[in-house]
């Protein structure tokens, strides 16, 4: 969460300047992962299992697809900021698996953020012109700050394979604006670093009956085989030409804090991590004109959080921040 430190930085403003200070908590929740608490047989006898579900090209169901740094690939799937909430993302909980291993071996986590499904220039088409991009040019590269076991993921018909699934915990404090994102439709794009060059594996989210967003989209081989790369829709069972497959979603968990309560706009309007600048200043008029700066940046017209845009109340309460005060 973003802290306020006015000896620091007089000019700043916390996107929760007037939101009681709380925990963070669970504000989003892709979908669930076990399957059965207890239903692991033979060597893991009563420990949780991840059953995966059969499909006519797939009777043994997928496990999981990869999103290895070090092979270049990736996954990402979406999440929806309701209309009047403003979240300030803490961290995320990803849950991924590497075959052989059976402790938590991810070092680094690569995390994006877009406000658009990613295609690449040679994805499967209809491809969107102009091509979307992710909010950072550059991934954030993030160390785990917590793991657990949280199950065994198995085939549609087994349930006595030692195949241990980690739930890692990285933050979000990097992402711009301190994680502050405002009303809208994002994906989260992740990878992992586990033992040596050997593949990642994210499950999918299960049973299939709790899966509310079929979203998944993963940087990967189209083709399956070769080296090129593109960004494509997951589809279970895929067979070019022959099946379509079925969409499926990821599990993840975001944490973080809720803010529906009015919150004063910051002295950084346009974002670009500089305080109070004539960008900033010619920002916030632009946006009176109705040009405001694109998500995730939250800044608006209602800058004083009041819920009227673009009154003279906004505007003093916009040189009132830039002169190191409050709204």
């Amino acid at each position: 969460m973003k802290v306020c430190v006015f000896a620091l930085i007089a000019a700043s403003a916390c996107a929760s300047a007037f939101t009681s200070q709380v925990l963070a908590v669970d504000l989003f929740t892709n979908g669930p992962l076990v399957t059965n608490p207890t239903g692991g047989t033979g060597g893991i006898l009563g420990q949780p299992i991840s059953q995966a579900e059969p499909y006519p090209t797939i009777p043994a169901g997928s496990l999981g697809f990869g999103s290895t740094i070090s092979s270049n690939t990736a996954a990402a799937d979406d999440f929806v900021i309701p209309a009047g909430e403003t979240w300030d993302l803490d961290s995320v909980t990803l849950y991924c698996f590497q075959t052989g291993q059976t402790t938590a071996v991810v070092t680094q986590v690569n995390i994006n953020l877009w406000t658009a499904p990613p295609f690449s220039a040679n994805s499967p088409p209809p491809i969107p012109d102009p091509l979307p991009v992710p909010v950072l040019a550059t991934a954030l590269a993030v160390t785990p700050t917590s793991s657990q076991f949280v199950c065994h993921r198995e085939s549609a018909t087994s349930t006595s394979t030692t195949r241990y699934v980690y739930a890692y915990t990285v933050s979000l404090n990097g992402l711009p604006n301190g994680g502050v994102l405002g009303p809208g439709t994002y994906l989260l794009q992740f990878s992992f670093q586990g033992s040596g060059t050997g593949n990642v594996f994210v499950p999918l989210v299960t049973p299939r009956t709790s899966t509310f967003n079929t979203n998944a989209r993963l940087y990967n081989s189209f083709t399956g085989t070769g080296s090129e790369r593109s960004w494509f829709e997951g589809r279970e069972g895929f067979v070019s030409g022959s099946n379509d497959g079925r969409p499926y979603g990821l599990p993840f968990i975001l944490h973080g804090t809720r803010q529906t309560t009015p919150t004063c706009g910051s002295a950084d309007f346009n974002c670009d991590g500089d305080l109070g600048t004539d960008a900033d200043i010619g920002g916030f008029f632009a946006c009176l004109s109705g040009s405001c700066p694109a998500a995730p940046c939250a800044n608006n017209a209602d800058f004083n959080g009041d819920g009227d845009l673009g009154t003279d109340a906004d505007i003093e309460a916009f040189f009132r921040v830039l002169g190191g005060g409050t709204c």
